[in-house]
């Protein structure tokens, strides 16, 4: 081989291997980067005293503390954060470890000056179950009022505020779980917490989503974040939406009601899932940083390394058209006296309770 054409392809090889190196170097920045992105976002819950002897109303079933954190429990997920490399690839999605995981997803209502803890709009509990790929989603009116573990009543959305205040940083978390899980007699093992902000931010890094509007909306009186009120409507079909309208569509309630509110929460939660298998992000890592770093200091979760992972993993084969929806709506409700607003029915909750773990079968629709 002339020593021309030798020296040609050296160079080539040599140019490939150093756009190579190049590429793998900033991808294992872009993820080191998103690790730290996440770290700053994952909290511990605190470990409070909450009461297991029973003295709950007769609205809500006896269940023991969840999201009380031990130290084992802290030990296991410093252990789970430790056992992702920051280095991509270097070792398998990891699977989810126990066989259901019930993770609970938390939107706060809190306006650009807020400084003290604010209540969670929107409450939603998603359940995975790892053997037969099910999923399941239930809606709980922000509205409905309940016993808190720690003592006292109130609107379950003011569970996440009322643990911050009592208990510092991480008692929201802690308090919101609990409430949550002794509602429903169901252990609450995760949670997800993510501000206006932070999910405009996110429908918008992802390019906006399309919602099947099932019902014209219009709204006379959407309260905006100065306390002043704008018209807002959503003609009936699929819609493109921004992250501001997206938020708008989600919140916006004086067209019906709490409940329908909750229905189009869980259509916005589709879509947002939708869009990310579109984009291929369950599969692929490259510009993760891109999303972590834009949802930096806007969302809160307790979910370590290991579990965010296995979580993406088991969410890579699930059809959105498979995702079971339930609400607790107005047909499951009793009201109570003021200052005290409704309660969920109990016979009608156990009802949809054990519909939402697959206990028994029913036609989900989240209506």
């Amino acid at each position: 081989m002339p020593f021309s054409r030798r020296r040609l392809i050296l160079g080539a090889v040599l140019f490939i291997g150093l756009i190579v190196v190049t590429s793998t170097l900033r991808l294992a920045y872009e993820w080191r980067q998103a690790l730290n992105d996440i770290d700053s976002m994952i909290v511990t819950p605190v470990a409070i005293s909450l009461p297991t002897d029973g003295s709950t109303s007769n609205n809500v079933a006896q269940f023991p503390p969840a999201g009380v954190m031990s130290q084992a429990a802290a030990a296991a997920q410093g252990a789970d954060n430790a056992s992702l490399s920051t280095t991509p690839g270097a070792e398998t999605t990891p699977t989810l470890r126990q066989q259901t995981l019930n993770i609970l997803l938390l939107g706060t209502d809190a306006r650009p000056d807020d400084i003290a803890p604010t209540r969670t709009d929107a409450v939603v509990l998603v359940r995975l179950d790892r053997d037969n790929g099910r999923v399941s989603m239930l809606s709980i009116p922000r509205d409905l009022w309940v016993t808190y573990p720690s003592g006292g009543s109130g609107r379950i959305n003011a569970a996440f505020a009322v643990g911050e205040k009592k208990f510092g940083p991480g008692g929201g978390a802690a308090l919101a779980k609990s409430t949550v899980g002794k509602l429903l007699n169901i252990q609450v093992d995760q949670f997800v917490l993510i501000n206006f902000q932070g999910f405009k931010t996110l429908i918008d890094r992802l390019g906006g989503i399309t919602v099947d509007v099932p019902d014209a909306i219009n709204d006379p009186a959407y309260p905006t974040d100065d306390y002043g009120t704008i018209s807002v409507s959503f003609p009936v079909g699929p819609q493109q939406l921004d992250g501001d309208h997206a938020l708008i569509y989600a919140r916006t309630r004086h067209a019906d009601s709490d409940f329908g509110r909750n229905q189009r929460q869980q259509l916005v939660l589709m879509a947002i899932f939708n869009r990310v298998r579109e984009r291929g992000l369950l599969q692929q890592l490259t510009s993760l940083d891109d999303y972590t770093g834009a949802l930096r200091g806007y969302v809160q979760t307790d979910m370590g390394h290991s579990t965010m992972l296995a979580v993406a993993g088991f969410a890579r084969n699930l059809h959105p058209d498979t995702v079971l929806r339930y609400a607790i709506d107005s047909t499951t409700i009793v009201d109570l006296h003021p200052p005290a607003t409704f309660a969920a029915e109990p016979r009608s909750l156990r009802r949809i309770v054990a519909q939402f773990t697959g206990e028994s079968t029913s036609t989900a629709g989240g209506e």
